[in-house]
């Protein structure tokens, strides 16, 4: 939690994450502020052009990871993972996250989320730059890093993540007093915990996507429609794969449901899940 005085401004800034759960609330952060003047049609996600530079702020700060990422996907707009990141702030459950279940896409399974409150309306780039600001705090390939310290970065830059969809609300406190909630979701979730310092894979950009980068954003484009829903799906391809990519039956239908990722998407930039 912040509180600072900015000139006559008073804004209290709270950062929160979802992808795990945690208590810790950020203490470093001192913006600047400019009161409540900013329009709302500036904030809201149904505008195509704040959907632009919201998906923009995203991809831009994921190009521009240091170390740079080899494998960093280019995001784009998720119209689903909106729809419910608007329904969850409309909610103003203060500093709460949602279930997973209340975040689950039909081919992405749960997206992983960022909360950001203010007092006052800022900018999404301000709120998307907030959770990228705890960079600072991150250490690549250490295993120390502290999820509920870097967690919102994290999840902004993990690889494989390649959906974004947000919401915009203004909300009351308990005491009546007016804060605005922003809320994004991203799909497929990231933030796991044994690859929690390296949400990417070190190298030269695209240097994993040669023939699918973007001359505009420097990031890969081959990223896969789906998201496998067994946490195991790598390891019993490699073990059983007509079992599980190759069986018509009904029963082998509903395995490779759960892992259509691992049995269609070749070439592509999955996620890891161990």
């Amino acid at each position: 939690m912040v509180m600072f005085l900015n000139r006559y401004v008073f804004v209290l800034i709270t950062l929160l994450l979802l992808a795990q759960h945690t208590d810790a609330w950020r203490h470093d952060r001192r913006p600047r502020v400019f009161g409540n003047r900013m329009p709302k049609s500036m904030l809201v996600t149904t505008s195509k052009k704040v959907q632009e530079k919201i998906v923009a702020a995203h991809n831009l700060f994921r190009a521009n990871v240091k170390p740079s990422a080899s494998n960093m996907l280019e995001m784009s707009w998720h119209a689903g993972a909106a729809k419910k990141a608007q329904r969850w702030a409309e909610q103003c459950q203060m500093l709460t996250h949602d279930n997973a279940t209340d975040r689950w896409t039909e081919f992405y399974g749960p997206c992983g989320q960022n909360i950001f409150i203010a007092t006052h309306k800022v900018p999404w780039f301000f709120a998307i730059k907030m959770w990228y600001l705890e960079y600072k705090n991150f250490t690549y390939g250490s295993s120390r890093n502290d999820l509920g310290v870097v967690g919102h970065y994290t999840q902004m830059v993990w690889a494989a993540t390649h959906k974004v969809g947000c919401g915009y609300a203004q909300c009351k406190t308990s005491r009546g007093k007016p804060y605005f909630n922003y809320i994004c979701n991203y799909c497929p979730i990231g933030n796991y915990i044994e690859h929690l310092g390296r949400p990417y894979n070190k190298g030269p950009s695209c240097g994993e996507c040669p023939d699918h980068c973007s001359a505009e954003t420097n990031l890969c484009t081959n990223a896969c429609p789906f998201a496998d829903l067994w946490v195991n799906c790598h390891e019993l391809n490699t073990e059983w794969h007509e079992w599980l990519c190759k069986d018509k039956s009904k029963e082998g239908l509903r395995r490779r449901k759960h892992c259509r990722a691992t049995c269609h998407c070749k070439n592509k930039i999955l996620p890891r899940y161990s």
